[in-house]
C-alpha cells in the first residue's frame, strides 16, 4: 500500500519538507494543503515589492501548484484544516471556494502551519488602512490600499526588523513615516549602543521614532484612518498603520489536536523535527528549537530556519534519518543605508544567561583603506571569559555586514574562541578587504581583553 504523507502550510517549511520527501521516496503520496491562494513564496521579499525595487510581486513566489504536480504533489490551495484526529491519523478539510469539508487519512503528517502576527486589541483597529504584512494575501492588500488611499503619512508600530524595512519602503514611496515602539529602544536583541546607531540613521533619513510608548489607539474619519495615539497620550495624524509589533507561533490545530507544546509556546520537537505524538512531525514557524550557543530552547520565525527545518522533516517523513541541531539566530536585514546583522548572543544576553561575557567593539572598513569605495563596518563581539569562546557578533554599517556576520556564525558553529578567530586564514585583496580582515581585527581586540582583564 502507498505511504500518504500530509502537510499542512506550503509556504517554506511546508514546501520544503514535500520536495526534500519526494526526492527520497519516489512512489509516496504526497499532499500539500494550504489556505492561501499561493504556496511556496518569499515573505522576506514583501518589502521590496511594495517600495519597486522588485517590480513583479509574482517574482516572489518560487513555486505553483502546477511546478510541484510535475513532481508528483498535490498542493491544494484554498483549502483549510480545521481538525486533526491523531488516534483515527485522520485530518478535516474545508474547500474555501465551496465551504465543503472531508476527512482524509494520513500515515504520516507534517505541520507547517506558520506564525501569524500580533494584532493588538485597541479602539480603530478595524479602520479602511491598518495592515499587517506577512501573507501574500497582506501584500496583494498592502499594494490595493496603497494605490486606493496614496498615503502621505504612516504609522508603523513596532521597531523590529520589518517595521524598520518599511520605513525605507514609505521613505522610498515619499511617504513620511513616524515608528512607534513600546520597548525603551529599538533592536531588543542588539546590545544599545549599537541599536543606537539604526535610531540615528532613521532620524537622519526623516523617520521620527517614538520608544517607550505603545499603541494606545487608532482613530478615524469615514471609516478610514486618521490619527494615532500613544500611551502617553501623543498623537500623530496617518493615513496608514502598519501592526509590526510581532508573531506568534500558528499552534491552535496542534493544541486542539492534542499535539503537545513547548515552554516557547510553539509546538515541541526533537533534533528530528518529530512531536511528541507518534507519526507528526512539524517545522518551521510553528515549532521551536534549540540555541546552539545557550543549549535552551528558543523560537525563532526566520525564513532560513523554516526551509532547514521542512528539508530535515520531510526527509525523516519520507523514512530518513536527518536531524537538525538548533539556531544560532543569524539575521540580517537593511534600513536604507545601514546592513544590520546579528547572530549569537548579545552582550547583554549573554550576561542574562550567566556567561562571564567579554565584549569589544571595532570600527573598520570593509576594503584596503587606499582602494576606492570601500565602507565602514561596526563590529562588536562577545566572548566568554573563560576560555575565549566567542559567543556572539553584531555588524552595523553601510559595508559588507553579510559577509562578517557569516564569519562570526561559522565560528560560532565550531565553538571557535576568539584567539582561534584571530588566526583564520580569510582572503585578501585591496577590493575584497584590508589586509587583516575586520574580523580578524575584532577578534584580535578581544583576544587581548580576554588575556588581559
Amino acid at each position: 500500500m502507498v505511504e500518504r504523507l500530509v502537510i499542512i502550510g506550503g509556504v517554506a517549511a511546508g514546501a520544503k519538507a514535500a520536495a526534500k520527501a519526494r526526492r527520497m521516496k519516489p512512489d509516496m503520496d504526497i499532499v500539500v494543503y494550504q489556505d492561501e491562494t499561493e504556496v511556496s513564496y518569499s515573505a522576506c521579499g514583501q518589502p521590496y515589492v511594495l517600495s519597486g525595487v522588485i517590480e513583479n510581486r509574482d517574482k516572489i513566489v518560487i513555486r505553483r501548484p502546477h511546478e510541484f504536480a510535475s513532481d508528483n504533489i498535490r498542493v491544494l490551495t484554498r483549502h483549510r484544516v480545521e481538525a486533526i484526529d491523531v488516534t483515527a491519523r485522520q485530518i478535516r478539510v474545508a474547500d474555501l471556494s465551496n465551504n465543503n469539508e472531508c476527512a482524509t487519512a494520513y500515515d504520516k503528517l507534517i505541520l507547517a502551519t506558520g506564525a501569524r502576527p500580533v494584532i493588538p486589541a485597541v479602539d480603530g483597529i478595524e479602520l479602511e488602512g491598518v495592515l499587517t504584512l506577512r501573507s501574500i494575501s497582506d501584500l496583494d492588500r498592502f499594494k490595493s490600499t496603497l494605490s486606493s488611499l496614496k498615503p502621505k503619512r504612516a504609522s508603523i508600530i513596532g521597531a523590529g526588523y520589518i517595521g524598520l524595512e518599511l520605513a525605507e519602503t514609505f521613505h522610498a514611496l515619499n511617504v513620511k513615516t513616524t515608528i512607534i515602539e513600546k520597548f525603551d529602544r529599538i533592536l531588543p536583541k542588539f546590545d544599545a549602543e549599537m541599536a543606537q546607531q539604526v535610531s540615528a540613521h532613521l532620524s537622519e533619513n526623516g523617520v521620527e521614532l517614538i520608544t517607550g510608548q505603545g499603541l494606545a489607539r487608532i482613530s478615524g474619519k469615514n471609516g478610514r484612518v486618521a490619527a494615532v495615539t500613544t500611551e502617553s497620550g501623543l498623537n500623530r495624524d496617518a493615513d496608514l498603520v502598519v501592526i509590526a509589533i510581532g508573531v506568534r507561533p500558528n499552534t491552535d490545530l496542534a493544541k486542539d489536536g492534542g499535539i503537545a507544546l513547548g515552554k516557547t509556546g510553539a509546538i515541541a520537537v526533537d533534533e528530528k523535527m518529530q512531536t511528541r505524538t507518534p507519526a507528526i512531525y512539524a517545522a518551521g514557524d510553528c515549532c521551536e528549537t534549540i540555541d546552539r550557543v545557550t543549549g535552551k530552547t528558543t523560537w525563532l520565525p526566520l525564513g532560513d530556519i523554516a526551509n532547514l527545518q521542512g528539508r530535515v522533516a520531510g526527509e525523516n517523513a519520507a523514512g530518513g534519518n536527518a536531524s537538525f541541531p538548533g539556531v544560532l539566530g543569524t539575521a540580517i536585514f537593511k534600513t536604507f543605508d545601514l546592513n544590520v546583522a546579528c547572530t549569537g548572543l548579545s552582550e547583554t544576553a549573554a550576561r542574562q544567561a550567566r556567561y562571564d561575557a567579554v565584549a569589544v567593539n571595532v570600527n573598520r572598513s570593509d576594503r584596503a583603506r587606499y582602494y576606492p569605495g570601500g565602507n565602514n563596518l561596526v563590529i562588536k563581539l562577545v566572548a566568554d571569559r573563560q576560555g575565549g569562546r566567542l559567543l556572539g557578533a553584531q555588524v552595523i554599517g553601510p559595508g559588507k555586514a553579510d559577509k562578517m556576520i557569516d564569519i562570526a556564525a561559522t565560528a560560532l558553529l565550531g565553538k571557535l574562541t576568539c584567539e582561534d578567530l584571530e588566526n583564520a586564514d580569510l582572503a585578501y585583496a585591496p577590493p575584497f578587504s584590508p589586509v587583516l580582515s575586520p574580523m580578524i581585527t575584532a577578534a584580535g581586540a578581544l583576544n587581548s581583553k580576554v588575556n588581559n582583564p
